[in-house]
């Protein structure tokens, strides 16, 4: 049984009762960061340009926030887009990705 009062494990036996093993609750000093959550589970160049699109934004600028190759960025973008997490729109040649709300949500932390 974790216990935040629980400074080393220790075993409590009572013929009586179950035997309980407690131990002590892991403490972190440091919180992680949330870009690096979602770093770890996006990876980190599909958070980078996720997190790129705070302001919408076309491909070649996309991949130019992002610091990856146009092609990259148009790949990340599909996958984004099919996760709901940003939508396109097409202008004739030009496309305009943008975050929805989902995905605002989750650059947020919540």
């Amino acid at each position: 049984m974790p216990s935040y009062f629980a400074s080393s494990a220790m075993l409590i036996y009572d013929p009586a009762a179950p035997t309980v093993l407690v131990r002590p609750l892991p403490v972190t000093d440091t919180a992680t960061p949330p870009g690096d959550v979602l770093g770890a589970l996006l990876g980190r160049t599909r958070a980078g340009v996720l997190a790129s699109l705070a302001t919408p934004a076309g491909t070649t600028a996309l991949a130019e926030r992002a610091g990856v190759s146009v092609a990259t960025a148009s790949e990340h973008a599909t996958v984004l887009r099919a996760a709901g997490l940003i939508t396109t729109v097409r202008d004739g040649s030009r496309v305009l990705h943008a975050l929805t709300p989902l995905g605002e949500a989750l650059l947020a932390g919540g």
